[in-house]
């Protein structure tokens, strides 16, 4: 009975004929990447609302309207580089996802 579950282990083991054990490891094609660009107003806890879709990219992909369903869960820091609060202002959000 070990024998069989050993040799069991072997054939499903075994690499598809005609393919080396570094071919299985190449990725069929590199990740592909969509971008959007959002405007949105900032509330007092740094929360966004009020968000509009600037630019995506590719335009056909829905992307844009995948960011705005994001968007209300995105929390930016209050204080900006130049020290000053950004509550009550409007900013760009800048968006990435991944395609597989």
């Amino acid at each position: 009975m070990i024998a069989s579950l050993a040799l069991a282990a072997a054939v499903v083991a075994s690499p598809a004929p005609g393919k080396t054990p570094s071919d299985l490891l190449t990725p069929v094609s590199e990740p592909r990447f969509a971008t959007a660009l959002l405007n949105c107003y900032v509330k007092n806890d740094g929360h966004l609302t009020a968000c509009t879709v600037q630019d995506e990219s590719p335009n056909d992909l829905g992307v844009g309207q995948a960011a705005l369903s994001m968007a209300s869960q995105f929390q930016v820091d209050l204080l900006g580089p130049d020290g000053k609060s950004r509550a009550g202002s409007y900013m760009q959000i800048p968006v990435k996802i991944r395609i597989r």
